[in-house]
């Protein structure tokens, strides 16, 4: 055996063992052996640390790098190794240092077969910082010099010291330190002074030497005293000899003597913005040309000048209020300025502050108070001593409607104040204004406050229990109104208790449904054939509500489980159903029948078929292509129990029918325009990818032109034809296995080419973002396509129509309509008009009045009316969303609506008579104008449905359940729904005969509703067509059946599911006609 003891990673390799001896040499099988090697790139485990010495100090820097294989770890300065190769430590380094003179980066090095890795130490050596430049004078006055210098130092300077005096034997250096720029301004210095200024820089280690230093002369200044020792002598009879010395302090050389100081300076009428100055002129022989004012605030402010002419009183305004000014005055000659008289101090008046609180901040305390916190008004805007604050607030969305509530006044000492019994979280609008004793200041920014949740006011509402089955209940209710919620609602849980007499039966059970939003459930695992007692209640944060009056629900009896169903294809046209019995049966239940639904998966609804206990299998007709749906259940007597579901895709091959070109094509003298039905769905056999349209001109030689369609577009236009030819056209449809054959052929021939265009193109009505253009155009001509161009947009029409609705336009923006008739690619005439929509007019969504009591009436709030003084009339439209089968087109946008539709509506209607009976004709599902206001007239809410006539239009009742969208120059308010209420119409007169007729409708409406009853007892379920034309009703006779009773139908006799569609679910193809006119469809 070979053993190998510390084996190495050259020891990997492949290994044979051989045997030899005089016959020969032997080789076993070869052997790998493989060495796991930990392979790990260098790395840092202790980084070397950068360091700060002084001059000629020592540091040791320590180097940590770990891997595997170990790495070497060397020193290097620059590109010089500091480590001798061969001396190269593994994995740890320490480099000494002593002497050290200069700054330098040290790179600290560690390298393995796997990589080389680097970190730099920066040893920096502390030393004194070096003089700056020599400082450089650029600016001078009287009391000031301003110097500039260069720092002349590589290094950082913490800062800069500067050292003047004044040139003169005795004097000293005074010092100012802690600059930080290089740029200064010497200040508090004498006039005309010379001073010797140097500057020293100053670091971590100490001051430096400093700079060379720089002379400077300070500029002269007026005299700061006046002349000395006068003397005077009279030498004659007008005759004065007055002798001085120069002032003590000239600050410069004295030019001349000026005037005298004014005196009596004083002060007059005192406001909170002003302060009246009078003094009595100075005197001066050469006479006062003008005064200088100079004042301050306090001690400390900006001092402000003011020159004036000679006078004996100035008004010094744009003061702050309680606010302390000193004043000087002096008197100016043509010799220069006198001297300034000796200060006064005077304070203005108070005023009321002029900036509201600041910091205002809100809390919540609790779910019925807030917490207002503020800080005082800024000093400057106090304007006196504040007398106290007020707090005002308001609830959110009643600002147009209501007066802010406002609190007791609090004292100036208190910075908060705790509002109580408001509504819980509900927000509200929080102001602080603070007063003084001459009037209240402004208030701050509204602040938008909430107060805290609390457990919901209310249960849910209408509730509702739908058993499902005999195991399961589904829940339903409506949630809170927004009044009722406090709170953000987090879910609702459903409280159920199995109950026997009357009395419940063990704990409640709970389920939770944690979506704001959910309004059903569908609770499981029940016991069957049991009363169970439900109740919902609605919880936020702060806990659940309220719990609803409990329902009472029956669960079903126990249904049997899903049986075993498998579904195969027997033929091309025909699959197998085969099923048997559920495996686990419970005692006391036995299987009744079964009952089996299938179809095309893509076409609904399922035709049903119902089987005996014994029967196990069916055969069913199937479309080649078609995917098809299974669901077999079986039945107890309690009713069917869970579905088995499967679905069989039958193969696809090439349709075996073709498309039907549908009546109603558009031609044009160059173009066709037609469109075609799908196969029938038997003769489809797959999905239609694409259509074939071929077409060739009749007589003419050749292949006719083929067109692909994909299977989407079922409609098509061919251009470039050629006028007054005929054609013959024909479609086909395609599968992915190939196409299928063509249609007959179908004929239509072109009109002579003419190049008439639609006159009187004119623009009808204008909005912000809609145009509706309108033109003529005989009614006696073929189909005609133009095309409507504007602002680099095309629009095709139908010329017939006489009109166009442009919609998405710009509000206040000028557009070019031009409408072309283009035929054979040759150009066509055109008209063109020039319109300007409406500009925008700001009005916001109204908003629903959830607040009004009762329930039962629909209120709506209209937002504040903007810009007047633009608008003529405010309507009122309103917009049915859905009611019963016939289908409203919901419009997206409310400037998309055909105004000139309404107003002709209305038009026609007040020609006609307002009697109650025709009010009661009216279409309910058309939109229509419910009320007009002017706009200085314009009311804060609105009741819908109230019957009162607006200025010609009348608000209609609105129909109990009926959803409805209304807007008002505005985007469209939430959907609403009429309360299943009658409301009480408003009789306006002329309906007298109603007192008379109505008992009479009375007695005939009873007597109809017995006769009712008595045939209803006499008929079983029989749905039949009653709506159907005289003139056709002898042809449906035969095909009027009951569809839910036929006697020609066995339980299991037909086996095409589309077939069975049809007996069980009649539509207008199988020969019945819609109870609904079609005149009864507004909308498509």
């Amino acid at each position: 055996a070979l053993q190998i003891e510390n084996s190495e990673e050259t020891d990997q390799g492949k290994y044979e063992c051989v045997a030899s001896n005089v016959e020969g040499v032997r080789y076993s099988s070869p052997a790998n052996l493989y060495v796991r090697v930990r392979r790990v790139p260098p790395r840092f485990s202790i980084l070397p640390t950068s360091h700060e010495i002084m001059p000629g100090g020592s540091v040791n820097i320590t180097c940590v790098a770990v891997g595997s294989p170990m790495p070497y770890v060397k020193w290097m300065l620059n590109s010089e190794d500091l480590t001798p190769e061969d001396e190269m430590p593994v994995g740890r380094n320490v480099l000494e240092l002593n002497g050290v003179r200069e700054s330098a980066n040290y790179t600290c090095v560690a390298m393995s077969s796997l990589g080389i890795i680097e970190a730099v130490s920066q040893i920096i050596v502390k030393s004194l910082p070096k003089p700056p430049g020599t400082p450089v004078v650029t600016e001078t006055t009287a009391t000031s010099i301003t110097i500039t210098w260069d720092s002349g130092n590589p290094d950082p300077v913490s800062y800069y010291i500067i050292q003047y005096r004044a040139k003169s034997p005795d004097s000293k250096y005074e010092v100012v330190d802690g600059i930080t720029t290089t740029r200064y301004s010497i200040g508090g210095l004498s006039p005309n002074t010379e001073y010797e200024i140097r500057v020293s820089a100053f670091n971590t280690i100490g001051q430096g030497p400093p700079s060379e230093p720089v002379e400077a002369r300070t500029g002269e200044q007026a005299p700061a005293s006046p002349p000395r020792n006068i003397q005077a002598r009279i030498i004659s009879q007008n005759t004065m000899m007055v002798r001085w010395e120069e002032p003590e302090e000239p600050n410069g050389q004295i030019k001349g003597y000026l005037p005298g100081q004014p005196t009596k300076f004083q002060v007059g009428a005192v406001s909170d913005t002003s302060i009246e100055l009078t003094w009595e002129p100075a005197y001066d022989k050469e006479g006062i040309i003008s005064y200088e004012l100079r004042y301050r605030e306090g001690g400390v402010g900006t001092q402000v000048t003011k020159t004036f002419g000679p006078t004996s009183s100035y008004i010094v305004e744009g003061l702050r209020a309680n606010t302390e000014y000193r004043f000087s005055l002096a008197a100016i000659s043509s010799k220069g300025i006198g001297a300034f008289t000796n200060e006064i101090v005077q304070r203005t008046s108070q005023a009321k502050p002029s900036a509201p609180p600041q910091d205002v901040k809100c809390s919540s305390a609790s779910s019925t108070a807030l917490l207002v916190s503020w800080r005082p008004p800024p000093m400057e805007n106090q304007n006196g001593a504040l007398a106290g604050y007020v707090v005002r607030y308001q609830l959110v969305g009643t600002e147009a409607h209501t007066d802010p509530v406002e609190e007791p006044a609090v004292p100036p000492t208190s910075g908060q104040l705790l509002l109580q019994g408001l509504e819980k979280w509900t927000q509200y609008h929080v102001t602080v204004a603070a007063f003084t004793s001459v009037g209240l200041g402004p208030k701050s920014q509204p602040l938008l406050c909430r107060t805290d949740e609390d457990v919901p006011g209310a249960p849910p509402r209408r509730v509702e229990v739908e058993v499902l089955n005999s195991t399961a209940l589904k829940v339903m209710w409506r949630s809170l109104l927004p009044g009722r919620q406090h709170g953000q609602i987090r879910g609702y849980q459903v409280h159920y208790v199995r109950v026997e007499d009357g009395e419940s039966r063990g704990l409640p059970l709970i389920k939770d449904v944690m979506l704001a939003d959910a309004q059903e459930m569908i609770i499981g695992e029940l016991q069957p054939n049991t009363t169970y007692s439900i109740t919902v209640a609605a919880y936020t944060t702060k806990g659940d509500g309220a719990r609803s009056k409990p329902k009472l629900v029956v669960t079903k009896g126990a249904v049997p489980d899903l049986p075993l169903l498998s579904v195969r294809q027997d033929t091309e046209t025909t699959a197998l159903v085969q099923w048997q019995p559920p495996k686990a049966i419970p005692p006391g239940l036995d299987v009744q029948g079964y009952r089996l639904q299938f179809g095309r998966k893509d076409v609904t609804p399922l035709a049903i078929l119902e089987f005996g206990p014994q029967e196990r299998k069916y055969t069913a007709t199937v479309h080649r292509g078609a995917t098809y749906v299974f669901r077999l259940s079986a039945k107890s007597h309690s009713g069917f129990g869970e579905e088995a579901y499967q679905e069989l895709t039958i193969p696809e091959e090439a349709p075996k029918g073709y498309p039907q070109i549908t009546e109603g094509s558009n031609v044009t003298c160059c173009s066709l325009q037609l469109s075609w039905l799908p196969p029938l769905l038997a003769d489809r056999s797959g999905t239609i990818i694409k259509y074939t349209v071929a077409y060739k001109e009749v007589g003419s030689a050749g292949a006719p032109r083929e067109l692909s369609f994909p299977a989407s577009e079922t409609s098509c236009t061919i251009n470039s034809l050629r006028p007054d030819s005929a054609y013959d056209i024909k479609v086909r449809a395609h599968t992915r296995v190939g196409a299928g054959p063509y249609s007959p052929p179908v004929q239509y021939r072109t009109v002579a080419f003419e190049t008439d265009v639609p006159k009187n193109f004119t623009v009808k009505l204008v909005t912000k973002t809609t145009v509706l253009l309108t033109w003529k155009f005989p009614e006696s001509r073929q189909p005609f396509r133009c095309t409507i161009e504007y602002n680099r947009q095309k629009m095709d029409v139908d010329a017939r129509v006489t009109k166009a609705l442009i919609t998405n336009l710009r509000p206040n923006t000028t557009y070019d309509f031009r409408i072309v008739c283009q035929e054979n690619n040759v150009g066509g005439l055109r008209h063109q008009v020039v319109a300007r929509t409406a500009p925008p007019i700001t009005f916001k969504k109204p908003e629903i009045d959830l607040s009004r009591e009762p329930e039962n009436i629909l209120s709506i709030i209209f937002p504040p009316l903007e810009a007047k003084d633009m608008i003529r009339n405010m309507y009122v439209v309103v917009v049915p969303v859905k009611k019963g089968r016939g289908p409203i087109r919901n419009i997206k946008n409310p400037d998309e609506m055909d105004l000139e539709e309404l107003l002709k509506d209305n038009s026609q209607k007040q020609q006609q008579s307002r009697t109650s009976r025709h009010r009661r004709q009216l279409d309910t599902r058309k939109p229509y104008i419910a009320a007009c206001f002017k706009p200085t007239a314009m009311p804060s809410s609105f009741t819908l449905g109230n019957q009162v006539d607006y200025n010609g239009y009348l608000n209609r009742g609105l129909d109990p359940g009926q959803e409805y969208r209304m807007f008002v120059a505005s985007p469209y308010t939430d959907v609403i729904t009429a309360p299943d209420v009658d409301t009480q119409p408003v009789e306006t007169g002329g309906d007298g005969l109603i007192w008379v007729v109505g008992p009479v409708l009375a007695v005939v409406f009873i007597i109809c509703i017995v006769i009712a009853i008595l045939l209803y007892k006499n008929v079983f379920m029989v749905l039949c067509i009653l709506s159907l034309p005289s003139s056709k009703r002898k042809d449906s006779e035969p095909r009027t059946k009951c569809l839910l009773n036929n006697a020609e139908i066995t339980p299991h006799h037909p086996t095409d599911p589309v077939e069975m569609r049809r007996i069980n679910f009649q539509t207008p193809d199988s020969g019945l006609s819609s109870p609904l006119s079609e005149a009864d469809f507004d909308y498509e």
